[in-house]
């Protein structure tokens, strides 16, 4: 890829040689480590997979500053249109990827279909379908491997990765569960 890997704005970590985008077969599909710009051109293709109905999600820490992998909040927006979906990520796309703390996703209950967008620049894609699945990295330029290499392999103690809260527009991904509200979205309870 030209010009390197590039790290969304939430996230600030060393990059390396060794960091490209790329992708590696799982048991039920796919995992990978996708460079900024390529995050939001995957899922917009990926969300094209989905059935209806299919759902939003938003794994969000309970402290809105500071990162705790641990403490998250999971919002839903059920019952979803493909065209809700297409809008979610038209209004709010560019937020979710450029925030370092938020976790996110699309999925369709029917199907098992989900994509994930994880910690770090990690995507999870769970397909079925896995042919239709791999031709969505080719197209965005990942390359295929057997073993992933993510940016979790170089943190140590003196040397942590750093996962920041982004505001686009004075919004945050702290303000989509409560844009959403009245749509549907609410906040799961166990």
């Amino acid at each position: 890829m030209k010009g390197g890997f590039r790290l969304t704005e939430g996230v600030c970590a060393k990059v390396n040689d060794k960091l490209i985008s790329a992708y590696c077969e799982t048991e039920n599909g796919f995992d990978a480590l996708l460079s900024a710009e390529l995050i939001e051109p995957f899922v917009t293709k990926a969300i094209e997979l989905l059935d209806e109905p299919a759902f939003f999600f938003l794994e969000l820490p309970k402290n809105a500053d500071e990162e705790d992998i641990e403490n998250y909040d999971i919002y839903y927006l059920d019952n979803c249109t493909l065209p809700v979906i297409r809008a979610i990520m038209k209004r709010y796309g560019e937020l979710l990827v450029q925030d370092g703390l938020s976790r996110f996703g699309f999925g369709a209950h029917d199907s098992g279909v989900e994509i994930y967008l994880q910690s770090y620049q990690q995507v999870s894609i769970y397909y079925p379908e896995k042919t239709k699945a791999a031709d969505i990295f080719e197209e965005i330029g990942a390359a295929k491997t057997d073993k992933l290499v993510t940016l979790w392999d170089d943190f140590s103690q003196e040397d942590p990765g750093i996962s920041v809260r982004v505001e686009l527009n004075g919004e945050s991904v702290f303000d989509i569960p409560e844009n959403l509200k009245s749509a549907g979205m609410y906040l799961y309870q166990e």
